[in-house]
């Protein structure tokens, strides 16, 4: 999943570096007529930039429009539990109904070994025999 954002690319080329074949997703959920009042989403920017990224690592990418989805399963969530005077976490839907749900639904039958992301990477201290300059 490349998102347009530094860690989603970063792990696109650190698959690269490490010989797995990508092929890129970029997930396009904002609603434009619906949610236009709230101000402009600059999804077009960060798929201009997913494009500069792939063409330059000389990976595809796809454009995957999940917006009905969105809509339905994040966009009513909110307003359900807004309604139930309760307060809605839209992101959390997002990701395990959309994100990690309808996008592997919609590329499940292709083929695919493996889905990573950018997404809640952590970093973490490795103790090894490397040396300090070594990059693996």
């Amino acid at each position: 999943l490349l998102s347009g954002g530094v860690d989603s690319s970063v792990a696109l080329n650190l698959l690269l570096r490490d010989g797995y074949d990508v092929t890129a997703f970029y997930l396009r959920i904002w609603l434009e007529d619906e949610l236009s009042h709230l101000g402009q989403c600059p999804w077009e920017d960060d798929y201009d930039f997913c494009r500069k990224v792939c063409d330059q690592a000389g990976v595809p990418l796809e454009a995957v429009s999940l917006q009905n989805e969105y809509k339905e399963r994040v966009i009513g969530y909110t307003i359900q539990e807004a309604r139930r005077g309760r307060t809605p976490n839209p992101d959390v839907m997002c990701n395990s109904r959309v994100k990690f749900g309808c996008f592997l639904d919609c590329i499940g039958d292709r083929g695919f070994d493996y889905v990573a992301s950018g997404h809640y990477a952590k970093l973490e201290a490795v103790e090894g025999n490397g040396d300090a300059n070594d990059d693996a």
